[in-house]
């Protein structure tokens, strides 16, 4: 697959260790550290756009949700990654020194330590600056002068929601970030807490009449839920067998297992019915069960929510869904 179509493959055994990792080590680093984007302070709004991809052999049209992007001095429309799976926002350094090669005063000077340093870029058309950014040892190391090629150049992460209110109208396409709930949009939304930790955004969900938590995550957009075999089967529709292929997660090859299901579950009191749910095989018993015992469920990512609006309060700690 071509870097530039960035899709994320989570894998559900790597959310397990992720998650075991994060919530169960007291001497972990604390992941989410002041940003270092000067965003705008007002109410912006910006459509967002979806890049597909072949996922089992089928195409998959919601592979990745892309921000449009622009870099002064660079004619070329450009692209960010939505990705609330990752605490910070950050470039993509071979397609960054690409876009330095043809537009010099398009980037800033890429220092040792992998960072560039007041880097602006507009973020649909709010300019935002970066005072200190990290780089990813990733991206095409050439750009095309072509205006139909995609181009993604990072991947803008839960900083750019923090302590804000995150609107995404999925049917629309608008990704529109405020200090507030609008006042229209939020009588018509009943509100539920989730837990917001070290930038990692877990939903309390009802599952077949059980609470669970489900780790959010709009960097993965192939699946509707991750979860366990116990859950996958309890939501398979009768006498459906899963459909079994191979998936790459850090560095293993595993079995992803997906079931078609009639089922749904509830997130802030909001119905969402579930077309698929897909349970990994490979993954560690004990990581598994430890999981379990925290009260996670699973994953999910934006295909869920395909026909809602998500909103997303990260500073009160409090979300709601409403189907448009």
């Amino acid at each position: 697959m071509h870097q530039s179509t960035i899709l994320k493959r989570k894998i559900f055994s790597g959310i397990i260790i992720f998650l075991v990792f994060y919530f169960t080590n007291t001497n972990a680093q604390n992941a989410h550290s002041t940003s270092q984007l000067q965003l705008p302070t007002q109410e912006y709004k910006v459509k967002f756009t979806w890049l597909g991809d072949t996922v089992n052999a089928k195409w998959e049209p919601y592979s990745a949700l892309l921000i449009p992007v622009r870099l002064p001095g660079c004619p070329k429309q450009l692209y960010m990654q939505f990705d609330l799976g990752a605490p910070h926002s950050l470039f993509y350094k071979n397609t960054l020194r690409a876009i330095r090669a043809k537009y010099f005063n398009s980037v800033p000077v890429i220092d040792t330590s992998s960072k560039v340093h007041d880097m602006v870029f507009l973020l649909g058309n709010q300019k935002v600056l970066a005072k200190e950014i990290g780089l990813k040892d990733f991206g095409d190391t050439a750009i095309s002068r072509d205006s139909k090629g995609i181009t993604v150049i990072g991947t803008l992460g839960v900083d750019l929601i923090d302590n804000k209110t995150a609107i995404i109208d999925y049917p629309g396409k608008q990704l529109m970030i405020s200090n507030e709930i609008p006042g229209m949009l939020k009588s018509r939304v009943p509100l539920s807490p989730f837990m917001y930790i070290q930038g990692s955004i877990l939903l309390p969900a009802l599952i077949r009449g059980k609470q669970s938590l489900l780790y959010f995550d709009t960097g993965s957009s192939a699946f509707e839920l991750l979860t366990s075999k116990e859950i996958c089967n309890a939501l398979a529709m009768p006498n459906t067998s899963p459909v079994s292929y191979p998936v790459k997660s850090w560095g293993k090859t595993l079995t992803a297992n997906t079931v078609a299901t009639a089922d749904s579950l509830i997130l802030a009191s909001h119905k969402l019915p579930i077309k698929f749910a897909t349970y990994i095989e490979g993954a560690s018993d004990t990581q598994i069960q430890q999981m379990m015992k925290m009260g996670i469920g699973g994953m999910t990512g934006n295909k869920l929510f395909l026909n809602t609006i998500l909103v997303l309060d990260t500073r009160n700690k409090k979300f709601g869904v409403v189907s448009k």
